[in-house]
């Protein structure tokens, strides 16, 4: 075993998450194939095992936005390119000259996609890839002009989106919402609640992309960080991503917990306030007075807690397991699959994120990828790495659910991870709840 390597969930037949040293996103492409050695993989066609000439792949990065203030030039708020080329390469090696490869995702509606391509690297993929069978596709409806540093919404334009079209997948009795009842107050941020409890009353309905519901293979390619909303993003969290319109995904229950919610506590008075005064600014008022309003809410002891950001929003992981469980069980058109389809991950954690992810994140560097064949070992592998402990992350917690075993075969069991992560630090409204107690 390589000096700094730690594994965790090792069985007879395979090894499903395996933590891997590479200190650089200069040496990716040897430190992979050195993992895929340790695996016991074909050296010349090592994803030969899930992938062969004549399939779909779709190679599912985390493109949430453009870098913006402190993150610009940080590597710490999307995948690296450097991770999806591996995986690319991988990918096109194994199909032989006949398939297809995607590389998609659905970044947050204010990402400015020509910025992204500037700085990502993605112009370079473009033109590296473009006489291949690789397309790359953004797979949002529309993108929202964003002021960067007050989140003033500008304006919102439409765009082309998935070329293959989109699904409307309805879980009904499936989804992990159902125990809301049929009038639940859902709310995402800067989105119109009632279009998405529209689509959740009555059954509970996901529009998702057809080039990921068409994929025999999915690969997986979280970056990891804090996440204010779920404690951590990795593998599960990804799968928002596959979704082509955000208003489909709730994201907390309007209110505190008194009133039947989860937006915010119920101690944090500023913001039972803040949150009805934020949407009618939104909308309404022009960029100066959205300004000062923030600005006021700044000036306080206690922090704003909103858009479901703290520990106590029991709605967003209910979100993600929905999506885990679509990516990996419904085709084109919304109808369920005969077999599970594979997810393989690759995290990249060279440099992850701290503090407040996913958008605004302190560098972590890390020097570590994950690999693994199931995404909820995968994330209960990232959460121990980052010092917190999975059992008080719901997310991860209730991976151990009955329902929950449709996308994963995690049972409870806590792995055995490398400690030269260093423990992350939380985001404002999880300290104190979800780090692990240290071992003397």
């Amino acid at each position: 075993m390589a000096a700094g390597m730690g594994l965790s969930f090792m069985n007879a037949t395979a090894v499903e998450a395996v933590v891997w040293p590479a200190p650089d996103y200069g040496s990716v492409a040897g430190r992979v194939q050195d993992l895929f050695r340790f695996l016991g993989l074909d050296a010349g066609n090592p994803l030969g095992r899930w992938i062969r000439p004549g399939m779909t792949v779709v190679v599912k990065p985390n493109w949430v936005k453009h870098e913006f203030g402190d993150t610009v030039g940080r590597n710490v708020l999307f995948t690296h390119a450097s991770v999806v080329r591996v995986l690319i390469d991988a990918a096109l090696k194994a199909l032989a000259g006949d398939g297809r490869v995607y590389v998609a995702d659905a970044p947050l509606q204010g990402c400015d996609f020509a910025r992204f391509r500037r700085q990502s690297g993605l112009a370079e993929l473009e033109t590296d890839y473009a006489r291949s069978p690789v397309a790359f596709l953004d797979l949002r409806q529309q993108w929202a002009e964003i002021d960067d540093a007050s989140s003033y919404v500008r304006g919102v334009h439409p765009l082309a989106g998935d070329p293959n079209g989109y699904s409307l997948v309805e879980l009904g009795a499936r989804s992990r919402l159902v125990r809301f009842g049929v009038n639940p107050r859902f709310g995402i941020t800067d989105y119109s609640s009632e279009n998405t409890n529209g689509h959740h009353r009555g059954g509970h309905r996901y529009l998702v992309s057809n080039t990921v519901l068409s994929a025999d293979v999915i690969l997986n390619v979280p970056k990891l960080k804090t996440h204010m909303k779920t404690g951590m993003t990795g593998a599960l969290k990804n799968f928002v991503g596959i979704v082509g319109s955000k208003d489909f995904l709730p994201h907390f229950r309007a209110g505190s917990p008194t009133t039947g919610g989860d937006e915010y506590p119920d101690k944090n008075w500023l913001s039972h306030a803040a949150s009805p005064v934020r949407e009618f600014l939104q909308a309404r008022a022009p960029l100066w007075m959205w300004k000062l309003a923030r600005a006021g809410a700044q000036i306080t002891s206690s922090p704003l807690i909103h858009g479901g950001g703290w520990h106590g929003n029991d709605t967003l992981w209910r979100t993600v397991h929905d999506l885990v469980d679509i990516a990996r069980n419904y085709d084109a058109g919304g109808a369920p699959r005969t077999r599970p389809r594979t997810i393989l991950t690759l995290v990249d954690a060279i440099v992850a994120g701290e503090d407040r992810g996913p958008l605004k994140p302190t560098p972590k560097p890390c020097g570590l990828l994950i690999w693994g064949e199931d995404p909820g070992k995968v994330d209960v592998t990232c959460a121990t790495l980052m010092g917190f402990d999975w059992r008080r992350i719901p997310l991860l917690s209730h991976l151990c659910d009955v329902e929950a075993r449709a996308f994963t075969q995690f049972r409870g069991e806590t792995p055995s991870v490398p400690s030269s992560a260093g423990r992350f630090e939380a985001p404002v409204g999880w300290i104190g709840e979800i780090e692990a107690v240290r071992k003397e």
